[in-house]
């Protein structure tokens, strides 16, 4: 008579414990799949505001004033704001916010190669625990208005 009994509770300790694993593995697939699909909304927005528009400004500043970019740091973080006249270059970080997210970008810039008329911009995204970063070469353009 002990002996179904003993078995009987090794079975569904057995049972509860395969139960226990599989609902592991499902709760770290469903974990896995929602941080997979949140960085990519967050890698989304900040490729479409962020990097889009320090790409866009910089090539406006290349064409009216590309000798200003010389001036700036090569170490130090600095960020574009929009003003009447064009773009302004301030050092720090932009802090954008997007819903209750918040954003903060920034760029760093260097000569290409050693070579003053084309410029290494590498814009950086940070968002929480994530940094994007986006390189790009801005050349000197002879555009005139």
């Amino acid at each position: 008579m002990l002996k179904p009994k003993a078995q009987l509770l090794l079975e569904v300790v057995l049972i509860l414990g395969l139960i226990t694993i599989i609902l592991g593995i499902f709760a770290s697939a469903l974990t896995l799949s929602f941080n997979a699909f949140r960085y990519s909304n967050i890698s989304q927005d900040i490729t479409i505001y962020g990097f889009e528009k320090y790409r866009n400004a910089f090539f406006d500043l290349a064409q009216r004033s590309f000798n200003s970019l010389d001036n700036l740091s090569t170490t130090t973080d600095y960020y574009l704001t929009s003003t009447p006249s064009g773009w302004q270059i301030v050092s720090g970080k932009e802090e954008v916010k997007s819903g209750l997210e918040k954003y903060l970008f920034s760029f760093r810039i260097d000569n290409f190669q050693n070579d003053p008329k084309v410029k290494l911009i590498k814009v950086t995204g940070e968002y929480q625990n994530f940094i994007f970063n986006d390189y790009f070469l801005l050349p000197q353009l002879n555009v005139g208005f």
